[in-house]
């Protein structure tokens, strides 16, 4: 008989957490009951800090922890904010948004994995047999989201709709019919697409969409930079098709979605290795937790290189996730920024 995991108590300072079932799907046999406080009030030991804008918390919180066997949940930080002397006065770290500047003997990085209710439902539907060739859906009008929806415009049949309401202009082959139905259906479309394109979020080629994809059986379809493919880096070796731009994503779907054999087996190879995955993930933090039980670290050096210290490191981290139409998008959103709002960074 295995060994019992470890046990920590979980304790949420990230209220309303969207990422609360995919932290627990992959912790749950790491935890022994849930606090929840938000308040950053709680200090205990032995336990497992879930928390978000660790960079305008209460700094003279998290010092309380050290000594005291905790570990931290540090949620989505795309623009590596918190690369501090926060992590310190933690056991350990597992970290959301891959960076190679965190020290994998200390800091464990993580998938975003699905929001909240966009787990798996059942036994998915044969890519061969789903209604559309594609979908996507949501913000459009920025980073490289343009450039895989017009790609992927002529792909058919396909479904697409701009929260923003951006449009391609005259070109509405895709349908828009999603228009005043409610978010809820995202789930129910996912499972009848046979692949999902999941461009780069605001910041980072890392984002929800294509675990939720995954969940739902659809086949992500991912992109990378010459300087950086990050799911690669985070996920290791794996069968998800990632291209260099989205005309090459858009042929593939197309070749694909005629060869009915080929996709479903592309899918089957893609959910076998999702479950695998998930698997080895819980059993890697299971392992991570009991080889630094009650371990203080004696410096912050051992979470993080030392060129993370430099100033602006952050930014050429970022920049290494952009394209050029994804650069040339942002300069436009954060110049509307300063002329709007007064203000140039976004909020996550």
């Amino acid at each position: 008989m295995a060994p019992m995991a470890r046990q920590l108590t979980l304790l949420w300072q990230t209220r309303n957490s969207g990422l609360r079932e995919w932290i627990l799907q992959i912790f749950s046999p790491l935890v022994k009951e849930e606090i929840f406080d938000g308040e950053h009030k709680i200090v205990m030991d032995n336990c497992l800090v879930v928390d978000t804008h660790l960079h305008i918390a209460d700094p003279l919180y998290y010092p309380r922890f050290r000594g005291r066997n905790a570990f931290l949940i540090r949620q989505p930080d795309e623009h590596f904010r918190d690369v501090s002397g926060v992590y310190v006065n933690f056991c350990g770290v597992f970290r959301m948004h891959y960076s190679g500047a965190f020290r994998r003997e200390r800091v464990m990085p993580i998938p975003l994995g699905y929001l909240n209710g966009l787990g798996r439902k059942g036994e998915p539907k044969p890519a061969s047999q789903r209604k559309y060739a594609w979908s996507m859906l949501g913000q459009i009008n920025k980073s490289t989201r343009p450039d895989a929806l017009n790609a992927l415009l002529h792909v058919e049949p396909g479904f697409w709709y701009a929260s923003d309401g951006w449009t391609p202009g005259s070109a509405q082959v895709a349908s828009n019919e999603m228009k005043n139905q409610p978010a809820s259906t995202y789930c129910e479309l996912l499972a009848e697409s046979a692949f999902c394109p999941s461009p780069m979020g605001n910041v980072q080629q890392e984002t929800n969409r294509p675990f939720e994809a995954l969940e739902a059986g659809s086949i992500p379809l991912l992109e990378r930079r010459l300087l950086m493919d990050v799911h690669l880096k985070l996920l290791g070796n794996h069968p998800i098709p990632t291209f260099s731009n989205w005309n090459q994503a858009a042929s593939f779907a197309q070749t694909m979605w005629k060869d009915k054999s080929a996709l479903d087996q592309l899918q089957s190879e893609c959910m076998t290795w999702w479950q695998r995955y998930k698997a080895n993930l819980t059993a890697e933090a299971e392992a991570f937790v009991d080889r630094l039980w009650m371990d203080v670290p004696s410096s912050g050096s051992q979470f993080v290189r030392g060129y993370a210290r430099v100033p602006g490191w952050p930014l050429w981290e970022v920049l290494r996730h952009h394209s050029v139409g994804a650069m040339r998008r942002r300069v436009v959103r954060q110049a509307r920024k300063v002329i709007e709002q007064g203000r140039f960074f976004e909020r996550i």
